[in-house]
């Protein structure tokens, strides 16, 4: 019998190193051994004390959330989307699209049982409905593998503002190459060539100028200046 899983406000990033999303850090590969899709060959995964590898796959699937880089949908109507398995009220789901700010959208078009192609979401839309779809699941473990990394400005700032609101109670496992998203995390995991080469609040990183978060979050936000100028200077031309 799988026991209730312990609410957790422990949360922490995993992060890229710099402009390398398809780098070797490792990150792909923890994401994968959580949801045992890769299985480890040394040492263990434990949620609550429980060892993951001793538990079915599918077990540990439905217990954990997960929200991509890039949205999946499937072919069907919202509903089939934003609650696969059937376990939420209209109500609940209702509430959900309203949270992401979808549900006056998907009305307009004909409600829950539309098809979704025909809602016709943008991308950023297409990740606040993947958000809209993880409030529905019965969990407090939520796993984001960069899910706000390809959307603009004003999305990235609605959907950090719901993980906030709507997942405060879970541990939330980040991989996340936008720093500022993650200074209220509570521990920084920094990955290179698979290995963790520093774990600390990023606060307390941040205060070491010889640390390599330090170093990779301020050559970041001068990449960003040199970025900014350079459009300025394109613009003026």
């Amino acid at each position: 019998m799988w026991p209730d899983w312990k609410v957790s406000v422990l949360a922490f990033v995993i992060i890229l190193e710099k402009k390398s999303l398809t780098s070797n850090s490792g990150k792909s590969s923890l994401v994968m051994t959580i949801f045992r899709m890769l299985e480890i060959s040394g040492g263990s995964i434990v949620i609550d004390g429980l060892d993951i590898s001793t538990l079915p796959r599918e077990e540990i699937r439905s217990r954990l959330i997960g929200v991509p880089q890039d949205s999946f949908i499937l072919a069907g109507t919202v509903r089939l989307n934003v609650d696969p398995k059937k376990i939420a009220r209209d109500s609940e789901i209702i509430e959900a699209l309203k949270s992401v700010q979808l549900w006056d959208n998907v009305k307009e078009k004909g409600g829950l049982d539309i098809d979704i192609e025909k809602v016709h979401l943008s991308h950023g839309q297409r990740q606040l409905f993947c958000l809209a779809r993880a409030m529905l699941r019965p969990s407090t473990v939520l796993v984001l593998d960069e899910a706000t990394s390809s959307v603009d400005a004003k999305t990235d700032e609605l959907m950090q503002r719901i993980i906030r609101e709507k997942f405060s109670a879970h541990t939330i496992i980040a991989v996340a190459h936008k720093l500022d998203s993650i200074l209220d995390y509570d521990k920084v995991a920094l990955l290179h060539e698979g290995r963790i080469v520093e774990f600390d609040s990023p606060y307390e990183l941040l205060s070491q100028p010889k640390s390599a978060f330090y170093k990779l979050y301020f050559s970041s936000h001068q990449d960003e200046e040199e970025d900014f100028d350079d459009n300025i200077t394109l613009a003026g031309q």
